[in-house]
């Protein structure tokens, strides 16, 4: 069964304002995916402004997308959910009418699936951090890259890529309901199979559906797939060995203290193949050819 578009714009109407703050309640996710952004954007060969033109698909209510605003980069948001969309609209609007320059470019409901109707091979990167674990089958998930790549510049646009490790709903699960490896054995063997999680609700249409992989595996996707599009850059996690809200402590924590925290994850434990299942979302980041 494919990916229902309604399924996901229904989950996120209900927990929009959840997800409006989820960034808030994971500082590294927040912060190492940040770090990553730049670290691209700084490698960029394309040095004639440090400004940047950056898409954010699938980017909710902007959270990233304001950040790097708030950093200089011209930045278009196109999301699924037009309730995360309005989210995203109220917030540029607060921020206008006190004069804060900090400003999005363009914040528009759109399908990564259908290409967003964004400039064709105008971006320094192409940033793919939420459709992907919502898409079920394969032949989605490529298509929803090649639609990246569509939009990021030739020879030198990245499209940063996120997905949710299976090892992490695992860890989910054994901390939650331990149980449920067994009641729901039959699911389980087919989730471990092919990663897809999906769960239907009373009308026999998908309340929850996500897809969740390894790293071997994203690394053997990019290979089927892409090896003549793109250059593979690196693999990371955005929590470091702190996934499974192993971060909550440095909700309420200094600047400073967050920094350092996000300073030594980014650095010691995002990127070695051991430490990768420890987190929550593996980044994936290719460069176009």
């Amino acid at each position: 069964m494919p990916t229902s578009p309604e399924g996901i714009a229904e989950l996120y109407a209900k927990i929009a304002e959840n997800e409006s703050n989820r960034l808030t309640n994971h500082p590294m996710e927040r912060e190492l995916t940040l770090r990553a952004i730049r670290q691209g954007l700084a490698s960029s060969i394309d040095t004639a402004t440090s400004t940047k033109r950056i898409a954010d698909v699938g980017g909710g209510p902007g959270k990233l997308a304001f950040a790097l605003a708030d950093e200089g980069h011209h930045v278009d948001l196109v999301d699924l959910s037009p309730d995360l969309i309005y989210l995203a609209k109220t917030e540029q609007d607060e921020r206008a009418s006190v004069g804060n320059k900090s400003l999005l470019a363009s914040i528009t409901v759109g399908n990564a699936l259908d290409m967003p109707m964004l400039p064709e091979g105008s971006y320094d990167a192409v940033l793919l951090l939420g459709p992907l674990y919502h898409l079920l089958d394969e032949a989605e998930r490529k298509k929803a890259i090649e639609n990246a790549c569509y939009l990021a510049k030739p020879r030198s646009g990245l499209v940063f890529c996120a997905f949710i490790s299976i090892e992490a709903h695992l860890r989910d699960i054994a901390m939650r309901d331990p149980a449920r490896i067994v009641e729901k054995k039959d699911f389980y063997t087919r989730y471990l199979a092919d990663g897809r999680y999906q769960k239907l609700n009373e009308s026999l249409t998908a309340g929850v559906q996500s897809f969740h992989t390894h790293s071997g595996d994203i690394r053997s996707f990019y290979a089927r797939y892409f090896t003549d599009t793109f250059d593979f850059i690196e693999l990371r996690s955005t929590e470091g060995i702190l996934g499974g809200g192993l971060d909550a402590k440095l909700v309420d924590a200094s600047s400073e203290i967050v920094q350092a925290w996000a300073d030594l994850l980014f650095e010691k434990y995002s990127t070695n193949e051991e430490h990768l299942g420890c987190a929550d979302h593996l980044l994936a980041v290719f460069r176009r050819k």
